[in-house]
């Protein structure tokens, strides 16, 4: 019975389970043991291992068939004492004591052999001039109250299974607080080895967005977004698309859904080389590199890293998207800025006070455009732009798309822009994205009139779809006349129905729509003639 109950069978299974390799040895020990006294030789337990076959294991298993009978008790009840196996040693002579009054007199148990007792009384006069021991008491300690002292605080997660776990517990302070510390780095670490993260991503995922503060965890924001990157810089094939997916159909709030999207932005900068995350050197398993004294001296200096912005390598704000945004905006603008300071009679639509003043102290010649890999370009145009565009044509025929709300059409214009930002000029599938991008863009132009933060997405968006289709405006001219000239008109009127003059957004507004109408009139005077016989041909 007691071999068939619950409380064996857990203990059985928790001491072999263990990490400690002793206590692992008795488990085995043990259930070796007790099997062998009720189950035949055919179904006895036996794990087969070297360590059951030393003499220690069958010492331990073998202490079942020990017979250890009860003696008489006669000898424990006589008060005769029982025969000594050793002559008892003789008895010392004492000198003489004068008769003292006893403090406390001896109790010898009536079961225990009696032998000699010798009485040391403990107020001998060479005694005397030793000081009395002060009575110590706890009342430094009193306020330490042992309950309230947690012994048993949980360890880092080593394992997703783990991970997930301590997610979970959401009413776990520890659980939660190591749970989202150590997301970033171990989803990293183990994206390369084994399943771990491709079998439970979407669970891990699920968690992540919906995870809530309830702790008021430093940096949890943060933590949590950075786990959501992580995730997909790990599987970008399937949790791209996955996330996508989860912005317009899931059932998240704003925020989370703004979260949704700046994951997205931040891992496409990463995967194309733009952003180094601070957990990418933290991923690596330690084995796996050399002790870093040693490490500099095989290593050339990275001078890559150390030239990239500090914001790179610091934990990213939540208005990232929006960062990165005027980072592109600002090196779109950069050379426009430049050739009006130049020129005494620029453009009328460069003539801005606060426009010179902003970027006259950038580089007047532009940055070199980025080339990646066709293989990670493909990636960010398959898995991250397609399935953000497909799911917002779809959710255009609902009643009441969330995607829609100023703030959120904002982000995803911007999001969009980021994604084929880091793309670059290199990607093959450049043309089918400049085009669904611009219908797109034509297609919610009704939607950010009236706001300026969509009106500024916007733009935003037209703004890197023309950077980066700089070297490919005849085809766009040839290919796509009618939506650039329709683009040029529309920015010309939001041009002049924004003020601009009061600084603030308005003024961020009003320059990026001077920038869109210079670069889209210089393209439609450059291959005018290519744009009216599209034109003429459709009408």
């Amino acid at each position: 019975m007691v071999l068939r109950s619950g409380s064996y069978l857990s203990t059985i299974s928790n001491r072999i389970a263990s990490t400690n390799a002793r206590a692992r040895f008795f488990g085995m020990c043990v259930g070796e043991g007790l099997s062998a006294l009720s189950d035949n030789n055919t179904k006895k337990l036996d794990f087969h291992m070297d360590e059951m076959e030393t003499e220690e294991a069958q010492w331990l298993k073998g202490l079942t068939k020990v017979s250890d009978p009860i003696g008489p008790v006669e000898s424990l009840l006589s008060n005769l004492p029982p025969p000594q196996p050793t002559k008892p040693r003789p008895q010392r002579a004492q000198k003489p004591q004068p008769k003292r009054e006893q403090k406390h007199k001896p109790v010898v148990s009536e079961l225990a052999p009696k032998a000699i007792i010798e009485e040391i009384d403990s107020s001998d006069d060479d005694d005397d001039h030793l000081p009395t021991a002060a009575k110590v008491t706890d009342d430094e300690d009193s306020d330490d109250d042992p309950t309230l002292v947690q012994r048993n605080k949980p360890k880092p997660p080593v394992y997703v299974r783990d991970l997930i776990m301590f997610l979970r517990d959401s009413e776990s302070y520890d659980k939660q607080k190591l749970g989202v510390q150590t997301a970033p780095a171990l989803i990293r670490r183990k994206a390369n080895y084994g399943t771990e993260v491709s079998s439970h991503a979407e669970e891990l995922a699920r968690l992540l967005v919906g995870l809530q503060d309830k702790f008021e965890i430093e940096n949890f924001e943060d933590l949590r977004l950075q786990g959501m990157v992580a995730l997909v810089i790990s599987q970008p094939k399937a949790m791209a698309p996955w996330f996508a997916r989860t912005f317009f159909e899931g059932d998240y709030s704003l925020s989370q859904r703004t979260s949704v999207l700046v994951t997205l932005g931040l891992s496409a900068r990463e995967l194309a080389g733009l952003d180094i995350s601070e957990y990418k050197s933290s991923s690596s398993f330690p084995s796996k590199r050399l002790p870093e004294n040693i490490e500099q001296l095989y290593l050339e200096p990275r001078t890559s890293t150390s030239q990239l912005s500090s914001s790179n390598l610091k934990p990213l704000p939540p208005n990232a998207i929006d960062n990165i945004a005027q980072s592109l905006t600002s090196t779109f603008l950069a050379p426009l800025a430049a050739e009006a300071a130049d020129a005494n009679t620029g453009p009328d639509a460069l003539k801005l006070q606060t426009f010179s003043a902003r970027y006259k102290s950038k580089s007047r010649s532009k940055p070199r455009m980025r080339v990646i890999p066709n293989t990670t370009a493909a990636i960010l145009g398959t898995y991250f732009f397609f399935p953000l565009t497909a799911h917002f044509q779809f959710a255009l025929r609902s009643s009441r798309p969330v995607v829609l709300n100023p703030s959120m059409l904002a982000l995803y214009l911007q999001t969009l822009g980021i994604v084929v930002n880091a793309a670059g000029p290199s990607t093959l599938s450049l043309p089918q994205l400049t085009s669904e991008l611009w219908d797109l863009l034509l297609r919610v132009r009704v939607h950010v009139l009236g706001d300026l933060g969509a009106l500024k997405g916007w733009l935003v968006a037209m703004s890197v779809l023309l950077e980066v289709n700089e070297d490919n405006m005849r085809r766009i001219c040839e290919e796509q006349g009618r939506e650039v000239v329709e683009s040029r008109e529309w920015v010309s009127s939001v041009f002049e129905r924004t003020r601009g003059d009061d600084g603030g957004e308005e003024n961020d507004v009003k320059m990026l729509a001077a920038g869109v109408l210079i670069k889209l009139g210089e393209a439609i005077e450059k291959y005018q003639a290519l744009l009216m016989g599209d034109l003429l041909g459709s009408n």
